[in-house]
């Protein structure tokens, strides 16, 4: 199994918020107010070696000295994205794999590790007759974290589907530049483009869509990161209840 974490992103949402990029930002490894703080890519990666040895981190053109540092760490390959990539899909392109099954995270993501057991069992199944190309996230907005809208937090797919998978990625990026599709939203407009379903109606339908609605959440705006109890007594973080 092909597992990508997605750490190329221009980090024009984050801001320089506290001083680092968003997959450095400290959080805590569990939701116990006096567990252990680390970077956040750090923990995503310290989890992964339970689920494959085979595990690429890509990062940005301009600045990827520490985030080849903390993969080199753990053992884990870099690619350095292309400048001028526009999402996660385009900038990982490079480093699919064509055999197996590839699993894509988003770097900038909290994970429990519920939800990295369910999107590694989910991957590693063949569901013959089912579409084998899973997006996992929370359609709507979290009671647990705050955040008020949806978010994804991961893709898999066979190798075998990777043709197929790059061809998506160019009719997200056409679909986009027509004025068809939210210019911000590349993974849900791919996932509509599956469904077959208007491309700016809110929409998730099995067998793509699973749904993970814990802890789980995306922390690229500082208001994530304020109000997410990850962060509970941090510097920026959420408030002590």
């Amino acid at each position: 199994m092909r597992v990508i974490v997605a750490a190329a992103g221009p980090q024009t949402k984050w801001g320089g918020h506290l001083g680092v990029r968003s997959h450095f930002a400290p959080v805590r490894g569990s939701l116990d107010a006096d567990g252990p703080v680390v970077p956040l890519l750090e923990l995503t990666l310290g989890r992964l070696a339970a689920f494959s040895a085979d595990v690429w981190l890509t990062v940005p053109p301009d600045d990827p000295g520490p985030y080849e540092e903390l993969a080199h760490a753990y053992g884990v390959r870099t690619h350095r994205a292309a400048p001028g990539c526009r999402n996660e899909f385009e900038s990982s392109r490079p480093v699919w794999s064509h055999v197996g099954v590839n699993v894509l995270l988003l770097g900038d993501v909290w994970f429990t590790d519920q939800a990295l057991d369910t999107i590694f069992t989910k991957a590693d199944v063949i569901h013959w007759g089912e579409s084998c190309f899973k997006f996992y996230g929370r359609a709507q907005a979290s009671r647990i974290t705050g955040s008020p809208w949806g978010e994804i937090f991961a893709n898999s797919w066979r190798g075998h589907d990777s043709a197929k998978m790059g061809r998506l990625t160019y009719a997200v990026r056409r679909e986009q530049d027509a004025g068809r599709a939210d210019p911000t939203k590349h993974g849900w407009t791919m996932l509509r483009l599956l469904q077959g379903t208007p491309l700016r109606e809110h929409l998730v339908q099995p067998p793509w869509w699973v749904e993970i609605d814990d802890a789980t959440d995306d922390i690229d705006f500082p208001e994530d990161y304020g109000r997410h109890p990850a962060t509970r007594g941090l510097a920026g973080g959420a408030a002590c209840a």
